[in-house]
């Protein structure tokens, strides 16, 4: 049989095994820590000196040596060296600061290299992309090469470029922002560039565009310290012949240019301002010839504002100065604050001038006095440096003589501590003071404190005392508490303030009305005044108010032998309540807290508006609106309508507005008879603030009168009249009215087009003015041509004596009716114009005439035609010209006034034509009435006449003819 055996480390071997592996772990450790700074730290170089430092936006930026192919990842102010290559990726920005001044700003996806030769002049090889060279601040400038193309930026100059491989290939361009630069090409030739000019260098050659956009700058960074949006400029320039241009801004937050923000029609002459919120744009001009688009960034910065300290707020010290920490908002994109600190608000004399990278400071040196603040942030877009700073707010520091009582809490004045073996503890708080550093607490069976149960030192603002701990015998004790700061000294004592200790658990404490209740007069006597109170038989309970907080000026005091008490009745005004308890036997005394209430005046009566007038009209159609104003504190209000002669109401609802309206036209308003509308403002009750208030009763009389609209009588409402009945024998209208008018007029419409036709007035308006305002109650329905098929609607516009409008405006009490149409006459037909295009082509015949017939075929029946032309955009320019001879009508461009024809100068025209039967109803020999009409022929012409100028010579040939 096979033993088992078990390896067991021996004692001796056991510690050097932990050792190993305690080492093995540490090294490991030490490894990681080494990886993790080599790979995240950005490259240095011993041995030279930067000719840079780099900072970038939203992601870092990439950096290659010259002698190496490896791509360091950068942080923020890493050192560039000569020949350095940087790389920013999409969505990367960054900013290349150099020694001498210069500044460069690449955009997204670009790559420079950076160079700094021996005579100390820089210069920077663009390979791919877009970046924006500022020499302001430089004595030297910069020389920009892309593609063999050198660009020369002088000292105070600035311009933006875009080359490589996004441009094209060994090309470059540049705009130049402000100050010049000189462009030298590969053949030699050098070309001067001066601020808002552009040009562009590309295998094609060299080229100035026609239109340049000058603002705003070409990848600009514009900051604003304003809340909402910033007005920005659109300016450009363009060559002489294209001043008049007009094209399309187009303004996009993306860019694939999709989401379009703004979008105008501008002249090449013309700036434009568009309001923009903050954040990225991209914008694109499209016009004829033009085709620009560039992208800008609104960056918003507003001044900080302060959190601490509170405008006005105080500090407090002794001995030592206080430590003033003093914290502000964030400025976007700041990277820096400069912190003021003057006694005097214009700043005049500045005590403390420090430069902060956070944006809070703590000042220790400050003594007692008056002192204002402000804060400027620093930017290092555009070189700003620092602007915009916060408005100045005031703090005071003052110095006090000695430490301030502290302020006690629980227990109350006269409150109950239960002394119960078993009890919670009892608990003494007070107000925590911020120099304090320790308490002194003292509880005595004396006013004097002398002698004191209880004398300790707390270091927190409360103090605890078990039942176990101590033993307070039942009766009344008094306690008090002083502070101690860290320098040793000694407040004075609290205000003495008393308790009494019992066993068990008495109770006495008010509960309604809560503090601060407000009661309306009205309603003071259903007030309930509610306390619980469980103190032994030998204390005796007193309902005591008072006028004011001391209670010296009692104005009740009533003996209880309940829970709650009321029926009292006081003027406006503030009060206070207290429950006061006597023990007979020693002459222990306890009093509630003192809790306030109010009771305020009723609610003022609401200014009654509309109707403003005596006489209301009610309309079926139309509610009366009651209106008025708002009362202050009302909640709702209490509306009714009553009658006049017994007070019954009649309406009444609860409006949580200001205005009401009332359907007066039911059955249960009557017709001429007097009313009164009432308004009562009313508050809402809230349990445990306030209760219930109602507002003095508004009151206004009136006199309802129904409106009863002129009745049209015939034709009936919605009947349908024979076409030729409407012209052979002409239908009579009948209206009437319940009511007598002082005037009425009698109005026919014909409804079937937009918009409708007025056919008839009746009287007239010269008649109506003359004094005739009262049209006849039958009227015959006649029109010089007849009336024609189709819809048609009577209104007579009336009043009353007493000036109510009864007409019947509204759509239900329209007199419509309906003439049915006519068999029609058969269409023109053959419509043809001749020529059918009016054009160069045919006026260079001088044989042609210089007119255009349109003519047709004559319709059997028909004794005249209508003829009528519109254009392309269907505007009428011959309307129903009547053709009483032959079947053509002639536009003679001779004959026709200059304004018709340059109605006919150019375009395409539709044509139509009517066949008409007129009839002689009157028997006068002369066709007065359409009877008939055919349905309309159509044709089209065009014309193309060229454009007539002032001619040079003499005897300049007319167009037209001879």
């Amino acid at each position: 049989m096979k033993k088992k055996t078990r390896f067991k480390l021996s004692n001796s071997l056991l510690v050097p095994f932990c050792s190993a592996i305690l080492v093995c772990l540490i090294g490991v450790c030490f490894e990681l820590v080494l990886f993790y700074n080599s790979f995240f730290r950005a490259l240095t170089k011993l041995n030279e000196e930067p000719i840079a430092t780099i900072t970038f936006k939203y992601k870092t930026a990439q950096r290659k040596f010259l002698d190496r192919v490896v791509w360091d990842r950068l942080r923020q102010n890493s050192p560039v060296y000569n020949g350095d290559t940087i790389h920013t990726s999409a969505l990367s920005e960054a900013t290349v600061w150099f020694t001498d001044g210069n500044v460069m700003d690449l955009s997204e996806n670009t790559m420079a290299q950076v160079f700094l030769s021996e005579d100390k002049l820089l210069r920077a090889e663009l390979s791919d992309g877009f970046a924006v060279v500022d020499s302001s601040e430089s004595q030297s400038g910069i020389t920009l090469a892309s593609g063999g193309v050198e660009v020369e930026v002088g000292a105070g100059s600035a311009l933006s470029a875009q080359g490589g491989a996004s441009y094209g290939e060994g090309g470059i361009a540049v705009q130049v922002i402000k100050g010049n630069a000189s462009v030298k090409t590969e053949d030699g030739s050098s070309v001067s560039v001066a601020a808002g000019e552009e040009l562009s260098v590309s295998d094609a050659g060299t080229s100035r565009p026609s239109f340049t956009v000058t603002e705003p700058a070409p990848n600009s960074r514009i900051l604003y310290h304003t809340a909402g949006t910033y007005p920005v400029r659109f300016n450009w320039k363009s060559d002489a012949a294209e001043e008049n241009a007009s094209f399309m801004l187009r303004i996009y937050s993306d860019n694939k240019f999709t989401n379009l923000v703004y979008e105008t029609e501008a002249e090449a002459g013309s700036p434009v301002t568009v309001d923009l919120e903050n954040g990225k744009y991209f914008w694109k001009i499209i016009g004829d010839g033009i085709d620009a688009s560039g992208k800008f960034q609104l960056i918003q910065s507003l001044p900080p504002s302060f959190v601490a300290p509170v405008k006005n707020y105080s500090y407090s010290y002794r001995t030592r100065n206080p430590a003033v920490r003093l914290i502000w908002t964030e400025s976007a994109y700041a990277t820096a604050y400069r912190l003021e600190i003057s006694d005097s608000p214009l700043f005049a004399h500045v005590l403390v001038d420090q430069r902060s990278s956070t944006t809070s400071s703590i000042i220790s040196t400050l003594g007692e006095g008056e002192y204002w603040w402000r804060v400027t942030p620093f930017y290092t877009i555009n070189r700003i440096g620092f602007t915009e700073p916060s408005e100045p707010e005031k703090f005071v520091v003052e110095k006090k003589g000695s430490l301030e009582k502290p302020v006690q809490l629980v227990p109350v004045e006269a409150g109950i501590v239960n002394t119960e073996p078993g009890a919670n503890d009892i608990y003494f708080s007070w107000k925590m003071e911020d120099e304090a550093v320790k308490y002194n607490i003292r509880i005595a069976d004396n006013p004097d404190l002398a002698r004191p149960a209880v004398s300790e030192f707390v270091s927190e603002n409360y103090f605890t005392m078990g039942s176990g701990e101590k033993k307070l015998k039942d009766g009344r004790w008094y306690w008090s508490v002083s502070q101690i700061d860290a320098e040793g000294n000694e407040s004075e004592l609290s205000a003495v303030r008393s308790f009494f200790a019992l066993k068990g658990k008495p109770e006495q404490h008010t509960i309604e009305p809560s503090e601060g209740f407000r009661t309306s007069a009205s309603l003071m006597p259903d007030l309930r005044f509610t306390w619980k109170c469980n103190l032994p038989e030998n204390f005796e309970t007193t309902l005591q108010i008072a006028t004011d907080v001391s209670f010296r000026a009692i104005i009740v005091s009533k003996k209880e032998g309940g829970t709650n008490d009321s029926g009292f009745t006081f003027a406006p005004g503030t009060y206070y309540w207290r429950l006061v308890s006597s023990n007979g036997t020693d002459g222990a005394e306890l009093v509630t807290a003192v809790k306030s209430f109010s009771v305020l005046e009723n609610l003022a009566a609401a200014e009654l508006s509309e109707p403003a007038m005596y006489k209301v009209v009610a309309r079926e159609t139309t509610p009366v609106k009651f209106e008025w104003q708002s009362v202050a504190e009302a909640d709702y209000y209490k509306f009714a309508i009553c009658k006049k002669d017994d007070g019954s109401v009649i309406y009444e609802d609860t409006v949580y507005g200001t205005s009401a309206e009332v359907n007066m036209y039911s059955k249960k308003f009557a017709d001429k008879c007097k009313y009164t509308w009432q308004v009562q403002a009313q508050a809402s009750a809230v349990p445990g603030v306030c209760s219930r208030r109602a507002g003095k009763i508004a009151e206004k009389e009136f006199f309802l009168y129904k409106l009863r609209p002129i009745e049209i009588v015939s034709p009936e409402i919605g009947s349908s009249i024979k076409g030729d009945d409407a012209v052979l024998n002409p239908s009579v209208a009948q209206w009437r009215s319940v009511d007598e008018v002082k005037e009425a007029q009698f109005v026919l419409y014909k409804t079937d087009t937009s918009p409708a036709i007025e056919l008839m007035r009746i009287p007239s308006a010269k008649e109506f003015e003359a004094g005739n305002k009262i049209a006849p109650s039958a009227i015959t329905l006649d029109v010089p041509d007849g009336l024609r098929p189709g819809n048609y609607e009577i209104i007579v516009y009336a009043k009353t004596l007493d000036d109510i409008d009864i007409s019947n405006k509204d759509k239900k009490y329209r007199g419509k009716f309906k003439i049915l149409p006519i068999e029609p006459l058969p269409s023109p037909q053959f419509p043809v114009a001749t020529p059918k295009e009016f054009d160069t082509d045919y006026l260079r015949v001088l044989e042609n005439p210089r007119e255009i017939v349109l003519s047709w075929n004559a319709v059997k029946d028909a004794n005249e035609y209508h003829v009528s032309i519109q254009n392309d955009e269907g505007r009428i320019l011959l309307y129903n010209k009547t053709i009483t001879e032959g079947t053509s009508y002639k536009i003679d461009f001779e004959e026709i006034s200059d304004e018709n024809r340059s109605a006919f100068f150019n375009g395409k025209f539709k044509w139509n034509v009517v066949a008409v039967l007129r009839i002689d109803r009157d028997n006068d020999g002369t066709p007065d009435k359409i009877l008939k009409e055919s349905p309309a022929a159509s044709g089209t012409f065009s014309t193309n006449i060229p454009s007539l100028r002032k001619p040079k010579a003499k005897e300049a040939a007319n167009p037209y003819g001879n």
